[in-house]
């Protein structure tokens, strides 16, 4: 029984398992590959420590800059604007270099093999221009977010009607903060125009509604357990231990082990039954493709000739045709 819906319907059994054998509960997979793979993960964490080192020094470097001013919400709160809207921009520089954190953790969660290092800087290389481009989306968008939270909120204490847009920003941030745990798995598994990935993500965000709320539970909840922790020096030790060595890496680990199967279900065993020439399941009175028209219909389709069909490459879907011409290229 998968935990809640949390870990989903991820039965594919890894190298070296029967055949015959029944699949292991969710939990239990988890905390097996957790365990096999936690030196590796560790070696991650390293790697991906080295970028988010020189963030934080941009971020102090920023933060000393002459520049503070004040921004007045209401009369009654006043924020450093430029340390609470500035100071972060580094963090977008850090984004690319979460493809590589996202392949390699992808390809744990569901068992297959990676090497730590070298697929770590392919995979940045190959997929920095999208993550670059939604880091700063994610900045611009939870700055505004954030800034209208506050804002409304404070009128609320005054006004009730300030609840119905406060509410509706809280709502608008969390189907983004959902769409996030799939977005950087489809920028490094399909070959996506970078709206239809948002699209397709967005529409994850109500297919594993479940699951994404339970994984932001978590989330939360080991946080919230991290910092209110009394910090004493031992246990500022222990945090810069766990910066170092594996919470990048874990949580890394932890989303794409529980968002992955959804795309598996809706994507990829689709489309391998399709390419099979397999029947297909059957469906309810109202199929996922009909409820949401359109899902996936890029990675799919067809030209008009009917020979162009997607393959995995180095794995990431990519079409035949682009493929056979980057050979030619290379010959060339």
């Amino acid at each position: 029984m998968a935990f809640l819906g949390l870990f989903g319907n991820y039965d594919k059994p890894g190298p070296g398992v029967n055949k015959d054998e029944p699949p292991k509960a969710a939990p239990v997979r988890f905390f097996e590959i957790l365990f096999r793979k936690f030196s590796k993960l560790v070696q991650l964490n390293l790697i991906f420590f080295i970028p988010t080192l020189v963030t934080c020094v941009l971020m102090f470097l920023v933060y000393l800059f002459p520049t503070h001013f004040a921004i007045q919400i209401s009369g009654v709160i006043q924020l450093d604007g430029w340390a609470t809207f500035v100071v972060p921009l580094p963090l977008v520089f850090l984004s690319p270099f979460t493809a590589g954190l996202t392949y390699v953790t992808r390809n744990f969660a569901r068992e297959e093999h990676a090497f730590v290092w070298s697929d770590f800087w392919d995979a940045v290389k190959g997929n920095w221009k999208y993550f670059l481009l939604n880091g700063l989306i994610v900045y611009l968008v939870f700055n505004i977010l954030g800034f209208s939270v506050i804002y409304y909120y404070n009128m609320a204490l005054s006004e009730w009607l300030f609840y119905i847009p406060l509410w509706l920003c809280i709502v608008v941030a969390l189907i983004f903060l959902f769409a996030q745990y799939y977005l950087p798995v489809m920028f490094i598994t399909f070959d996506l125009k970078f709206t239809h990935a948002y699209k397709n993500a967005l529409i994850f965000t109500a297919a594993g509604l479940g699951r994404n709320l339970l994984l932001t539970a978590i989330i939360a909840g080991l946080v919230i357990l991290l910092i209110s922790v009394p910090l004493l020096n031992i246990t500022l030790l222990i945090y810069i231990l766990l910066l170092l060595f594996i919470l990048f890496s874990f949580f890394s680990y932890l989303i794409n082990f529980t968002v992955y199967p959804v795309i598996d279900k809706y994507l990829i065993q689709p489309y391998n039954r399709m390419q099979k020439g397999e029947p297909e399941e059957e469906a309810p009175a109202q199929s996922f493709e009909e409820e949401f028209p359109g899902l996936f219909s890029q990675p799919i389709e067809e030209d008009d000739e009917g020979e162009d069909k997607y393959v995995y490459v180095n794995g990431k879907l990519v079409k035949k045709s682009e493929l056979k011409k980057g050979e030619q290229e290379r010959e060339n």
